[in-house]
């Protein structure tokens, strides 16, 4: 493991980044007018900009857990093309990523109105849809693949609840044994939840993990992409959308009736598939499904770090996404019964 922010903040990782940063553009045939300018290092990703005779465009550097992002943004790109930011230089070995830049993002200050999460949820299941026959070319690109029958998906939870609980008294990842007894008492749950899913007719497609309009741009076209690949699972689609979902919920306190707009939207495309009354009613159980995967990104990434450099904020994320998943309301368990 790693110190990743020190390496990234530090002047030889930027200067072997512009080394390779600098010629890659030139291969796309783009000119750098400006500095590389560093804006975000976390714990787990990095993100720079540089001007260039073209316009801005980012670059990324994830972790290793999540660096299959950039091998992942050229599979979507070249199947479901304008669905996410262009990719100009990718190095799949390091896991660097340059894009084009779209803007702002749909969400940078104000919680964007209800028809813009709408749309966005149409437009990535009408990704879903795309991809769902590409699975090997996006296994290919490194993308996880989770668990998707019951017992399968129990086991998954027992090894991350075994390690958790395993951890040092002193480590603050540590899960508790209220912690164990709370998921243990909700297993029944994940396993229906799972049992249901498995039992669909849908089939796997990427799961983007993080599906919420900070990750979203309007192109000028009208049409929408996407950015922040990194948490991505080959997975249930149907479990993508919970964010905007429960966002629609907490955030705007959207109502029966628009909730159900952006049902319909996300199901929409599934239509050929299945019947979209039937898939509303997976709904539920996607949604359980998908905090165990906010709990998978969350491990991977701090297995890629030591946990003195993990975020206060996200050190007990893995065991708290485990115990949403487990709750009787995942929804009333993640935002405190509001």
């Amino acid at each position: 493991m790693r110190d990743l922010p020190a390496l990234w903040s530090s002047p030889q990782w930027q200067a072997d980044l512009q080394g390779w940063l600098v010629p890659a553009l030139a291969a796309a045939g783009l000119t750098p007018t400006g500095p590389v300018v560093q804006d975000r290092v976390r714990f787990w990703s990095t993100v720079l900009h540089v001007e260039t005779d073209a316009g801005r465009v980012w670059v990324k550097q994830n972790a290793p857990s999540q660096a299959f992002e950039a091998a992942l943004a050229e599979v979507v790109h070249a199947r479901v093309p304008g669905v996410v930011a262009t990719p100009l230089a990718v190095s799949a070995e390091r896991g660097l990523l340059a894009s084009a830049d779209l803007g702002p993002p749909l969400w940078d200050d104000d919680v964007p109105p209800v028809r813009d999460w709408v749309e966005v949820l149409g437009a990535w299941a009408r990704c879903q849809v795309a991809l769902a026959e590409h699975g090997a070319e996006v296994l290919a690109a490194g993308v996880p693949r989770f668990p998707e029958p019951a017992d399968a998906v129990l086991a998954w939870v027992g090894e991350v609840l075994a390690w958790l609980a395993g951890l040092p008294e002193d480590d603050p990842r540590r899960a508790t044994d209220e912690d164990c007894a709370v998921i243990d008492a909700g297993l029944h749950r994940i396993a229906d939840a799972a049992d249901l899913l498995a039992g669909g007719v849908v089939p796997p497609s990427l799961q983007h993990n993080d599906l919420h309009l900070g990750n979203a741009m309007r192109r000028p076209d009208g049409g929408f992409a996407v950015i922040d690949l990194g948490d991505a699972l080959w997975a249930h689609p149907l479990t993508s959308a919970r964010i905007p979902l429960w966002v629609l919920r907490h955030r705007l306190g959207s109502g029966p009736g628009e909730l159900a707009a952006a049902e319909a939207a996300y199901l929409a495309p599934w239509a050929d598939v299945a019947d979209p009354a039937a898939l509303r009613r997976l709904l539920p159980e996607a949604e359980r499904i998908s905090c165990l995967h906010r709990a998978e990104s969350w491990r991977r990434l701090q297995a890629d770090v030591p946990v003195s450099v993990v975020d206060e904020d996200y050190v007990h994320a893995v065991v708290e996404w485990l115990r949403i998943a487990a709750a009787e309301d995942p929804y009333a368990e993640a935002t405190g019964g509001s």
